[in-house]
C-alpha cells in the first residue's frame, strides 16, 4: 500500500497544482471586470448573464473543485498504509465527501468534468479495495492512476480555461 499512497499523493498533488491556476486566473468575475472598467461592454455582460442562467459562476464551481482536491491531497498524505483496512475506510469516506462536494457544482461548464473526476475517484477506490483483497491486480495499478490523473487534469484545465 505504500506504493499506492505515494502514487495517489503524486496524482492528487499534480491535480492541485493544476487547479491552483484556476484560483489565480479563473477567479475574476464579470462584476470584477466591470468594476475595473468604467464602461460595461457587451462582452463583460455576457459572462454575467451566463452566471445568472446557470446559478453558479465558474469561479465558485472551481473553488469547490480546488477545496475537494485539497482534501484529497491532505487525506492521502496522512493515510497510514500499514493498516490497509483503515486506509480503505479513510479513502471511502474521502470519496463520499468529494462526491458530496461535487454534487453542489451546478455550473454547466465545470459540473461535467467534476462529475467525471468524481466517478473516476469512485473507480479508483473500488480498484484499491480489490487490489487489497487480491494483490495480483497490481498490473492494473498504472492504468488506474493514469485514468485518475487524467480526470483531475481535465477538471483543472476546465477551471483554467
Amino acid at each position: 500500500m505504500t506504493r499506492t499512497r505515494a502514487s495517489f499523493a503524486l496524482v492528487a498533488a499534480s491535480a492541485l497544482l493544476l487547479l491552483a491556476g484556476c484560483s489565480a486566473g479563473g477567479a475574476t468575475t464579470a462584476a470584477d471586470e466591470t468594476e475595473s472598467s468604467p464602461i460595461a461592454t457587451p462582452a463583460a455582460s455576457a459572462p454575467e448573464a451566463t452566471e445568472a442562467a446557470s446559478g453558479q459562476s465558474k469561479a465558485d464551481a472551481c473553488q469547490i473543485v480546488i477545496a475537494s482536491f485539497s482534501d484529497v491531497v491532505s487525506t492521502s498524505q496522512s493515510m497510514d498504509t500499514s493498516d490497509p483496512q483503515a486506509t480503505l475506510a479513510a479513502f471511502t469516506a474521502l470519496t463520499e465527501k468529494v462526491q458530496g462536494d461535487f454534487s453542489r457544482i451546478t455550473n454547466e461548464e465545470i459540473a461535467p468534468v467534476a462529475q467525471a473526476a468524481g466517478a473516476q475517484l469512485d473507480e479508483y477506490a473500488a480498484f484499491l479495495e480489490g487490489f487489497t483483497a487480491d494483490p495480483a491486480r497490481a498490473s492494473e495499478f498504472g492504468a488506474q492512476v493514469t485514468a485518475l490523473q487524467d480526470s483531475f487534469t481535465q477538471a483543472g484545465t476546465a477551471c483554467q480555461g
